[in-house]
């Protein structure tokens, strides 16, 4: 099975937006990360579901030094994001880059 790799570009918190169409991304899969910055990342990709079971996932990891750099890659079939998928960063100079399909 192919798939077209998509890139979100985030450098504040908040609902991370498609680098090319500026749509908000949703109901996808995460593939790989790259974070720069010092504190505690997290990005979450959930949602309730009429019955009340929360689906979707969170990713936290943690930059523990100014000369960090993180690059993360998930094989097979990435993380299942369900929802609006939004990130929050520690400090106001570290970015996520987003590789999602």
């Amino acid at each position: 099975m192919t798939t077209n790799l998509r890139v979100s570009f985030v450098s504040t918190s908040g609902d991370a937006v498609d680098a090319a169409s500026g749509k908000a991304v949703k109901d996808t899969r995460i593939r790989a990360i790259h974070a720069t910055g010092v504190g505690d990342f997290i990005i979450a990709g959930t949602s309730t579901d009429p019955f009340g079971t929360v689906t979707g996932n969170i990713i936290k990891f943690t930059n523990t030094t100014a000369n960090d750099s993180t690059d993360q890659y998930y094989s097979d079939n990435g993380i299942r994001m369900t929802g609006t998928v939004s990130v929050a960063l520690p400090v106001s100079a570290a970015t996520v880059t987003l590789y999602y399909g």
